[in-house]
């Protein structure tokens, strides 16, 4: 009977029987002792959990080899080995102990699984998910780690106010405390209180480790339990979490998606393998969203387990994900597309990892996934800016654009409209490029410093920006955004209101067409200038490109995130002066049509690969000497005002 027991609680090891360590060669057989788990234990099951999720998690805890899918009542319930976590129910006040027996620490420490092609820096100092060193003989290095995956929910006669009190991890740090918890000695344990239902814990040891999860008195206004998953390892931690660790970022939303996108994966360059490999990949890592108004997950944003098993969206036909290189540094990242969000609604979203990006559960180091710090963003309300991205020619562009779902229903359409618009366009300059001595001795070229290579990039990255300018809603009230099309009526005009979020959007609207507008500060003071209207000017009466997005879009009132006015500086750098571009003059125009870097993360300039708190003007805007240049206004063949 003993040996079937033990057969049964250490099956996962027999893995690793081919690795034999000769520090460990003196060890003692194994003794099941008075605190082991009697498997014969009639304990409580899972039944007080109702709803179909509460289901699904038990019969998800119930095929995992070696997991205890039951609440313990008293006895000490023994996990079965490193990297074998045990999930149970715990009831508001009740205290369970676990025991991490001296055999599972000096098991042969676990052979190393593939995972991501390297370690990823998210700018935490905490673990990645790989194996440590290996410790002295003497003692081992232990890690331990418990996450919340359901919790009470709120039952209260008014909107929710306070998030479901947290779990508590007790660990004994003497060989005499083997009933760690509220009531146990101080000096001889530790306490951590779960953070948004994770909390973990590293320490030497040289034998048997006890450990006990504690759930608090259950407040006023919640009612339920807590269902829990504890682990111990001697790798690396079973569960990840990186709450402070920004690695997800938003490009840009509309009415119903959002855009995001995480850092660099790497810094590898593209020869290299290891970019190679990660640009090979499908889907390293997943995201879940869920709108902040909905308080269920609140007290578990940092559980990975918790995020599987509550009420949010992560399903594959809402979230399109893939590899891409465009933005900072050309490096790889994985791009989330949501879709079917609501409109004007506030969202966060939460960067995961299921395991370790290759195997998951039981018996795998890092399989109880990890988790990044949330990102926020809030969708669009006018309905008339759309998402494009994944171009063909303007590959780097990925933000909202003006649009009209009633003319271009879908992304495929809308894009296509204005790539092939932006190709064309560049099939122009290109012709006149041609005509400028570019392959030359370097004495006869234009510039000692630029080539027709870098004209050609810079009219490239400059001519995606104003073709496709980067949309707000009409009713965004932030200061560095420019009205455009104001004399367009809204679509949908069969409606006084049409795309407007409000009622009063509309007469507002048409008042503001009558009062002063002043573009050009700098112009004479008796010239007409001071006596324009917003109705009366172009560059708030239209759009940046009238034949393409008043007359064939028709999106009708929008704000412009004006492009950034180092792309205008930079052409006019990088080109031959033969080909007479130039820059409007500060006071002159250069406000209305471009904008200025923001060195907070906000996105105040438009320009391929923005990412909100991700790029900012320190990293990738010109150098102060380009700001101080003075560039006259020129009248151009090629440049969009």
């Amino acid at each position: 009977m003993v040996l079937c027991i033990y057969l049964f609680l250490w099956n996962p090891h027999f893995a690793y029987a081919a690795e034999i360590e000769t520090a460990n060669s003196g060890l003692p057989p194994i003794v099941l002792d008075d605190y082991a788990l009697d498997l014969t234990d009639d304990l409580d099951d899972l039944d007080d959990l109702d709803g179909s999720e509460d289901g699904d998690l038990e019969s998800e805890a119930s095929q995992q080899d070696g997991q205890h899918t039951k609440r313990a009542t008293g006895d000490v319930v023994t996990l079965g080995g490193s990297n074998v976590p045990g999930l149970l129910n715990i009831e508001a006040g009740n205290t369970t102990i676990w025991h991490f027996s001296n055999t599972s620490l000096w098991a042969p420490y676990a052979n190393a699984t593939p995972g991501l092609p390297s370690s990823i820096d998210d700018g935490d100092t905490g673990d990645s998910g790989t194996i440590y060193k290996r410790q002295a003989a003497s003692t081992r290095l232990v890690y331990i780690s418990v996450t919340t995956c359901l919790q009470p929910q709120w039952n209260g006669s008014t909107n929710q106010t306070t998030i479901p009190p947290q779990l508590t991890l007790y660990v004994s740090n003497s060989t005499s405390n083997k009933e760690p918890g509220p009531n146990g000695p101080v000096r001889e344990q530790t306490a951590i209180r779960l953070n948004e239902g994770f909390a973990n814990y590293s320490m030497n040891a040289t034998t048997d480790i006890y450990m006990s999860v504690h759930a608090p008195d259950m407040p006023n206004n919640f009612t339920g339990i807590w269902n829990y998953e504890i682990a111990a390892s001697i790798d690396n931690y079973y569960h990840g979490a990186h709450p402070d660790s920004p690695f997800l970022y938003l490009v840009d939303t509309d009415t119903h998606a959002a855009l995001l996108v995480t850092n660099n994966l790497t810094e590898a360059n593209p020869d290299d393998i290891v970019y190679q490999q990660w640009m090979n990949l499908t889907s390293p890592f997943t995201v879940f969203v869920q709108p902040t108004i909905d308080k269920s997950l609140d007290g578990m944003r940092n559980s990975y387990c918790g995020m599987t098993h509550a009420s949010i969206n992560n399903a594959s036909s809402s979230v399109q994900s893939g590899m891409i290189t465009r933005g900072l540094g050309h490096k790889p990242k994985e791009q989330f597309y949501i879709q079917e969000l609501n409109g004007s609604t506030s969202y966060f979203g939460v960067l995961a990892m299921e395991g370790n990006s290759t195997k998951t559960g039981s018996g795998v180091v890092g399989g109880g996934g990890q988790v990044w710090q949330p990102v926020n963003f809030q969708t669009k309300a006018d309905n008339n800016c759309a998402l494009v991205f994944n171009l063909t020619f303007c590959h780097d562009v990925a933000y909202a654009v003006p649009s009209n779902p009633e003319r271009y229903p879908d992304q495929p359409s809308l894009s296509a409209v204005y790539d092939s618009y932006a190709a064309g366009l560049y099939e122009n300059f290109a012709k006149s490029l041609d005509q400028i001595p570019c392959n030359t001795t370097l004495s006869a070229q234009y510039s000692p410093a630029k080539n027709c290579d870098d004209c050609a990039d810079a009219y490239k990255q400059w001519l995606c920006a104003v073709t496709m300018p980067r949309c707000e809603d009409f009713s965004s009230p932030l200061p560095w955004l420019q009205p455009r099309n104001m004399g367009q009526k809204p679509i949908n005009s069969s409606s006084s209101v049409g795309s407007m979020p409000n009622p009063n959007m509309y007469m507002q609207l048409q008042d503001q067409m009558d009062q002063q507008y002043v573009p050009m500060t700098s112009a004479p003071s008796d010239s007409n200038a001071f006596r324009q209207t917003y109705g009366s000017v172009a560059a708030s009466n239209s759009s940046r490109n009238p034949s393409i997005i008043v007359d064939k879009i028709a999106p009708g009132p929008y704000k412009e995130v004006k492009p950034c006015e180092d792309l205008c500086f930079s052409l006019v750098r990088s080109c031959p002066a033969a080909l007479g571009f130039g820059c409007p003059d500060p006071g002159r125009g250069l406000e209305v049509d471009y904008g200025e870097r923001s060195d907070d993360g906000q996105v105040t300039c438009s320009y391929l690969g923005a990412v909100y708190y991700l790029n900012t003007a320190s990293g990738s805007g010109p150098s102060s000497l380009v700001f101080a240049v003075t560039i006259a206004a020129v009248v151009s063949l090629w440049i969009l005002t």
